[in-house]
C-alpha cells in the first residue's frame, strides 16, 4: 500500500458486506487510493475556485450510499470546459506520486479526458494489459470536461459521430506507431545506416516520438472541434470524451455544488441531481449491480504500473 495523505481509520480497509456485497479488503485499498486522488483534486480546485461535481456512480454512490456503490470500483468527475481548462494550467501543483495526465502531460493517453493518477500504484484497464502502453498507468480517478452540444438531436449525433471518428482514428495512428514504428537510438544507427531499416527485439517501444506528436492530425481535430458550441451557451452539454449520446445533461443542472456525505469525507454534487441521474440510470432508486464503464481493471496498490508494462 502506498503512502497517502488522507488519515483514513483501520476499520476502512477490513472486507465488510454492503447492501450485501461483499467488499474485499483489497478493493478497499484501491478506494482508499482513490479517495486521497479525491482529496488532492478537491484541494487544488478549491483553491483555484474551481467548480467541479460528481459524475456517473460517484455520483449515483453520494446521493444513494454516502459513499462508494458496493461494486464500484472507480470515481468519476466532471466540470464544465472552462473550469477543466483552468484545472489544466495549474495541473503542475499535482507533485509525485500525483500525476494530472491528459495527452497534453502524457502523449499516447488518449483519453480525451483528464485522469489524476496515483504513480506509485497500478490501474491498467483489462483491454489495454497486453499492449503494455509506455503512458502512466496508476490507479486513477476521471476527471471529464462537460461541451456545450446542438439542441436539434440530429444536428447532435451528427456532431457526437464526428467527434468519436476523429477520437477512435487518434488511438488507431497511435497504436500503428506504437507496434510498428522503431525506436533509434545511437547504438543503432551504424546498423540501421549498414543495413538500412529494420526491426529488432532490441529495439523497443520510446518511438520516433516526433512522427506520433507532431504527425497525427486526429487529436488535434477532436481538440478544436469538442468547443465548437461553448461560446454559444447552449441548453444542453455533455461528456464528449465518452461521447454517449443517450447522456445529455441540462447546462442549467450543472451549477452550485452541493456537499454532501461520502465515506469520511464531503462529496460536491449537483443541485439538480435527480435529473442528471434520471438520464444515467432510469430509476436510480432501484439497485442493479454491474459492472463499470471500463469493462474491468487491473489494480494493485503493492506495485507500480511500471512493473506490468516492462
Amino acid at each position: 500500500m502506498p503512502k497517502i495523505s488522507l488519515n483514513l481509520p483501520a476499520s476502512f480497509y477490513g472486507e465488510e458486506v454492503r447492501n450485501d456485497y461483499k467488499i474485499s479488503a483489497d478493493m478497499k485499498k484501491v478506494w482508499a487510493v482513490e479517495l486521497d486522488l479525491f482529496k488532492q483534486l478537491d484541494q487544488i480546485c478549491k483553491k483555484h475556485n474551481i467548480t467541479y461535481y460528481a459524475d456517473g456512480g460517484t455520483l449515483l454512490g453520494a446521493i444513494r450510499h454516502h459513499g462508494f456503490i458496493p461494486w464500484d470500483d472507480d470515481m468519476d468527475f466532471i466540470m464544465l470546459r472552462s473550469d477543466f481548462e483552468k484545472l489544466c494550467k495549474v495541473s503542475s501543483e499535482f507533485k509525485e506520486p500525483y500525476f494530472f495526465q491528459t495527452e497534453e502531460t502524457d502523449p499516447g493517453s488518449l483519453r480525451c479526458h483528464a485522469q489524476l493518477r496515483n504513480s506509485e500504484t497500478t490501474g491498467i484497464l483489462n483491454f489495454e494489459l497486453s499492449k503494455k502502453y509506455p503512458f502512466n498507468q496508476g490507479i486513477f480517478i476521471d476527471i471529464f470536461p462537460l461541451d456545450g452540444v446542438p439542441e436539434d438531436a440530429k444536428e447532435r449525433s451528427s456532431f457526437v459521430k464526428s467527434l468519436q471518428k476523429n477520437k477512435w482514428k487518434a488511438r488507431d495512428y497511435y497504436d500503428y506507431n506504437h507496434n510498428f514504428i522503431p525506436n533509434i537510438k545511437v547504438d543503432n544507427i551504424y546498423t540501421l545506416l549498414k543495413k538500412g531499416w529494420y526491426f529488432t527485439k532490441k529495439i523497443k517501444y520510446k518511438t520516433l516520438w516526433f512522427f506520433y506528436k507532431e504527425n497525427n492530425p486526429y487529436y488535434p481535430a477532436f481538440k478544436k472541434s469538442v468547443v465548437k458550441y461553448d461560446d454559444q451557451n447552449t441548453k444542453y452539454v455533455m461528456d464528449l470524451a465518452l461521447g454517449l449520446e443517450d447522456q445529455v445533461l441540462y447546462r442549467e443542472d450543472i451549477s452550485t455544488p452541493v456537499y454532501l456525505p461520502f465515506e469520511m469525507l464531503k462529496m460536491p454534487t449537483p443541485k439538480n441531481y435527480n435529473r442528471i441521474l434520471s438520464v444515467y440510470y432510469g430509476d436510480w432508486h432501484k439497485m442493479v449491480k454491474g459492472e463499470n464503464v471500463h469493462g474491468g481493471c487491473v489494480f494493485d496498490t503493492e506495485k507500480p504500473y511500471t512493473s506490468y508494462i516492462n
